[in-house]
Order: C-alpha cells, then structure tokens, then sequence
C-alpha cells in the first residue's frame, strides 16, 4: 500500500492503533471546525471505539498462531548512533492490547451520556484527555522499544493528573491530581533509570535485544536492573507502600476512575513486569520482595476497603489489593496467571465503577456509600450489574470469572510459598465482605425520601456497557485457560483441599459481611468508628475516642492506617519548609544558590579594594566632579522657560559679542 509516496505494509497498519485515538485528542483538543455538543460526543464515540477495530484483526491473527512479532517503524540517526523505534504484536501485546481497547470503548460508550449537561469547553477537554489517555496506554502495550515504551507511560502519568484534576474548581480534586502525579513520577525515575541501565548492557533500545542482556547482565548489575524494575512497577500499580495515591485519585469523574484507575493505568505496573519477568525470574531475592509485597498489599487493600464509607474509595483499596494478587503471582514466577487476572479483573472493576457512578450520579449524598441505598428498587438493572461485578470481585465459586482467575494465582502459589498462600486466601475472605457489603447496602431499601434522587436516565449508552462488562464478569472465566495457553503456561493444578479451603473463603467472607450488616453488636461498633472518622478529620477530643478495641480496629483501616499522615511528617512537611526558608521566611535567606556567592564575592571585593581607594586623585577628580555638578545645577535655573527670559538673555549676549568685537579691534 502507499500512502503519500510512503510503502506501507500490513505490519505498519499496527500505527493505526494508537493512532486514531490520538487523532481524537488532536481534533477535539485542538477543533478547528467550532464542533458542537453532538458532534464532540460523534467523535468521541470514534476515537474511542475505532482502535478496537485493528485490534481486533491483529489480535484474532496473533491469537491463531500469526503475530507478527518486532515491526520497525522507522530509525533515527543520532551521529554515530541508530535507534531503531518499533512496535511489537505478540501474545501478551495482543491480549493486553485488545483487553484496553474493549475497555476504552465500554467505558467511553458510557461517558457519552454520562457526561450529559457538561459545558461544551469541558466536554471536550474531558474526551481529548481520555483519547489522549488511551493513546497512551496503547503505546506502552504494544511498544517494541524502551524510548516508545516510556514515551507511552509518560503520556498515561501526565493524562492522569489532568483527568484527575478535570474539575479545576475542587482544591481537593487539583491537591489529588498533583498528589498522583508527583508520587507516580517517583516510580518513573526507577523505570528510566532501569532503561538506561539495560541499554548499556545491549547498546540497542529494542526490547528483544535489552531483556536477554538484562537476563545475561553482570551479578552485581542484573539484581539493580530488577530492583529498579521492581520499584517501577510498585509506584504505578500504587503497591504498598507508593499506594496513597490512588483513593486520593477517586476525586476525578467516575469514567476517569473506571478506566484509569482500575483496568488499564494502575495494572500497567504488573504489565510492565509480565513484560520483563524473564529479568527478575533471574533474581530469586526481587522475586521474593515483589510477592511478599503483593501478598501484603492484598490484604492491607482488602482490610482498608472492609470500612471504607465511600464507594469509590472502597473500589480504588479494592484495586490495590487486586493487584496486589497480580504483583504476588509474578513474584512465584506465573506471569501468565497475572495476565488472566489482569484481563478479568479490568471487566469486573470497570463494571463495578461504572454501574456505582450510575447509581450514585444524582445522589445529593455524593459517593457516600449509603447514596448506594434503594438502588435495587429505583435502578434495578444497574444494581444488577454492580451485583455481577461484585460477585466477580469477590470470586464466588465457580460461577465467577474472578474465581477462575483468582484460583490460577492460588495454585501458583500454593506450589511456591504456603505462608504466601494463606495471607492471600485471608485477602480472598476480606475481599468478599467488602464486596457483599456493598450489595447489601445497594440492596436496602432507601428509607429517607428527602435524599432520594432519580435514577431514570437509562440510555443504550450506559446500558450496553452495564450489560455487556456485567455478562463478562460472570462468563469471562472461561478464558483463563486459553489466555494461560496462549503465554505458553498451564493452569497450576493444587491439591484438593487447598482448592476447597480458596472456594470456602468467599463463603466466609460473605458471612462475615451479613453479621456486620444485622448483628447489632458488631454494625453498631462498625458504624461508630465511621462517624468518629467521618466527624474527626481533626484530632479526636477526649470523648470521641473509640471505646473499644475493635473500633480502634475499624477507625485505623478507614482512615487507611494513618500512612499519608506519615508521609506528611516524613517528606512534605520538611520539604515545604525547606522551600519556605529558601524563599525567605522564617528567617531565611532567599535564593541562597544565586544570592549568597553573590554577597560572598562583594565582601572579597570590598576587602581587596578598600586600602588603595581613595587615593589622593581620586579625592581630587571627585572634588572637581562635585564643583562641576553644582555649577550645571546653578545653570540649569536658568532655564525657566519664558519668553521674555529668554530675550532677555539674547539681548545681553549680543551686547557681550559687540562689546568683545570692539575690544578686539580697538587700537
């Protein structure tokens, strides 16, 4: 094919994949042609959709035997220097690929309408960032070099602080749009540093040239590559203990959360180390940091989401501690089974941010969980949804996609480390409280009608998405052994009874949730510790100290164990303070870079020109200065400016010249 005297062959057509959604970004952020309400959500429907189409033929050939594998796209000449930009369709860049390019689609279907009343300037700003977003997410996936790659994690890290900031009239959604940005900018720093380090062990930016000389790197360096890897993938994915980030973020729109922040963005750090996990199965010591914190971030976000009294803030815990399930299993050497997690838990938590978004759009209660209330009776098909996605969440047995994948982790697992293996089964117990918590207050009837709000904007736009993650979440799990297949793995087969204590858990779990729902000891304790948290955002008085042990228990985990408090005390603070005395507060001295070589030099100067000046010529042209200047002071009163001045003193000067003219020809 060719294309402005370009040859394009059926390889290059892979540029159309991020491409279109970046031609979104460009028309709807720069619309030259004055594009109105219909015609901004027409092109958002394009961008948003258009990519899945080449994905899909790329996708379905990979999937049948057909990747295409490295595809260069052109080379940049730098001296003596050449880099070699490519795209890469294999197995995990199809599977991952498509699984954000359904996921862009759903949720950008669902925003169409969601969206609906925003102003115009808005609405646009808010559909080029998610384009631009997708664009970026799109690729970091299918990159085939490590400048590619960072340039499409970069893109995802700066669309994340604008869609989080989207309403720039919050203080609290701006405070969290940077909060996001500078703490992900850390694991950047890690990331790039890695890249750099790979790229002198291959001399090449080609990622099927740095991952083999990563694997092949000298002892000492191989451990700091993966470290750096490792520590990459944490502040990303908002691992323990770079998680903070991501309930701050739940202040962006409910679509920016769905997409963003819990199918595509947040997991990108477990898809980072699925792509180079032949260099950290290399390192046994990173490996087993990475899965001990997995495990511990699976069930610190389950235990934090247990209380949460927010919706969104519950599912954004709920996010940590899934991938938490993720970062376990390639730290026991299963990638593949992270990667089938990826691709379900990006259906279910999607479903379920979009299908709570919905139920809670018109709530005067905001995100507060309990706006969740009635939903089952105003809205029942998007409560039937969040029941789905919930379900999934919490892997109730068999029936569920995310029982499916969550049992490929288990069992890898379970053959690496059992203590490993228990604390994510106590994650699976809590993740089906939290989860049928949720439902349980969706279910009840909403008894205060002074807050009750209209959930009548069902359009095929919110439902088609609803319906369809909402069947996914259920029937998805078909394809954890295919997907398994597909990365050249098999599904880990456990013992029996370790497969019937991790199908036990969720029964627990749900048990759990209905005693703190309806026995009045346990949801009175339950509820208190969420007043005090929600009235005590200062220092509790004496009074409002819980009174119990258990209470204690459940105020900690809600305020998410005090660990931005932490943060505060250990780098802001100091930092801010820092700032202030540079700029001159407190004491300080202002710019002490630029200011005090500048005060050091005059004082050498003054100390080496002070004994030769003055000297006596000096003394004697500045006295001579000073006549001269009193004398131009005394003259310039002449000039008043009148007329008759002014005549009066041509007049005396022409007398003056005749009287010197006969003075000098008088003999």
């Amino acid at each position: 094919m060719e294309v402005f005297g370009l040859v394009l062959t059926y390889n290059h057509l892979l540029l159309t994949i991020p491409s279109i959604a970046l031609a979104g970004f460009v028309m709807l952020g720069l619309d030259p042609f004055r594009l109105r309400d219909f015609e901004v959500r027409a092109l958002a429907l394009i961008g948003g959709v258009g990519p899945l189409i080449p994905m899909l033929v790329f996708a379905n050939a990979c999937f049948h035997g057909q990747c295409t594998g490295m595809v260069p796209i052109f080379t940049l000449k730098v001296g003596e220097s050449t880099v070699a930009l490519a795209l890469q369709m294999d197995p995990l860049a199809a599977l991952v690929g498509l699984t954000v390019c359904v996921i862009g689609a759903a949720v950008i279907l669902f925003s169409v309408a969601y969206m609906q009343g925003t102003a115009l300037p808005d609405l646009r700003r808010f559909f080029a960032l998610m384009h631009l977003f997708l664009a970026g997410m799109l690729t970091m996936v299918l990159a085939g070099d490590s400048i590619v790659l960072f340039l499409g994690w970069e893109l995802m890290g700066l669309c994340s602080y604008l869609l989080i900031a989207y309403n720039t009239t919050s203080a609290e959604a701006i405070r969290a749009g940077r909060k996001a940005f500078i703490m992900t900018r850390v694991a950047d720093a890690f990331l790039l540093a890695a890249l750099l380090l790979l790229f002198l062990e291959a001399n090449s930016v080609r990622l099927d040239h740095l991952i083999p000389a990563g694997v092949a790197a000298q002892d000492g360096m191989r451990p700091i590559i993966a470290a750096l890897l490792l520590g990459g993938a944490i502040g990303k994915s908002a691992q323990v203990p770079m998680h903070t980030w991501l309930p701050s973020a739940m202040a962006g729109p409910t679509p920016v959360s769905a997409l963003l922040h819990s199918a595509t963005m947040v997991a990108a750090g477990a898809v980072l180390l699925m792509r180079f996990s032949p260099i950290i199965q290399a390192e046994p010591v990173v490996m087993a940091v990475g899965a001990g914190l997995g495990a511990l971030t699976a069930i610190f976000g389950a235990a934090a989401a247990l209380f949460q009294q927010d919706i969104k803030r519950l599912l954004a815990y709920s996010s940590i501690s899934q991938i938490g399930y993720m970062m376990l299993a390639i730290g026991v050497g299963a990638p593949e089974a992270a990667a089938a997690h990826f691709v379900v838990h990006a259906i279910f938590k999607s479903l379920l941010f979009l299908s709570a978004g919905h139920i809670t759009h018109h709530s005067p209660r905001g995100t507060d969980i309990m706006a969740m209330r009635g939903a089952s009776q105003r809205n029942p098909l998007a409560f039937l949804a969040f029941s789905a996605g919930a379900a999934s969440l919490a892997g109730l047995p068999v029936i569920t996609a995310g029982w499916w994948s969550k049992e490929a982790i288990l069992g890898a697992v379970w053959g690496a480390e059992g203590a490993l293996w228990t604390v994510a089964v106590l994650a699976a117990v809590l993740t089906a409280a939290y989860a049928t918590r949720a439902v349980l207050i969706a279910a009840m009837p909403d008894r205060d009608k002074a807050d009750a709000h209209d959930d009548s904007h069902d359009t095929g736009y919110t439902l088609v998405p609803l319906a369809f993650l909402g069947f996914g979440a259920l029937l998805a799990g078909g394809l954890v052994e295919p997907i398994m297949h597909l990365l050249g793995a098999e599904v880990p087969h456990a013992p029996m009874f370790t497969i019937l204590v991790a199908s036990a858990a969720p029964l627990v779990g749900v048990a759990i949730a209905f005693a703190l729902a309806y026995v009045p000891a346990l949801a009175n304790g339950l509820q208190r510790a969420r007043d005090i948290a929600r009235s005590t955002r200062r220092r509790p008085r004496k009074q409002e100290k819980p009174a119990s042990f258990w209470v204690r228990i459940a105020l900690a985990f809600s305020r998410g164990l005090r660990i931005d408090t932490l943060y505060q005390i250990i780098f802001v603070w100091p930092f801010v303070k820092l700032v202030r005395w540079l700029n001159g507060y407190g004491r300080g001295v202002a710019d002490p870079v630029g200011s005090l070589p500048a005060m050091a030099a005059l004082r050498l100067q003054r100390a080496i020109t002070a004994p030769f000046a003055p000297d006596w010529i000096d003394r004697t042209w500045t006295a001579f200065g000073g006549r001269i200047l009193a004398l131009w002071a005394a003259l310039r009163r002449l000039q008043t400016g009148r007329a008759r001045d002014h005549g009066l003193y041509m007049a005396a000067g022409t007398a003056g010249l005749l009287l010197l003219a006969w003075g000098l020809t008088w003999h």
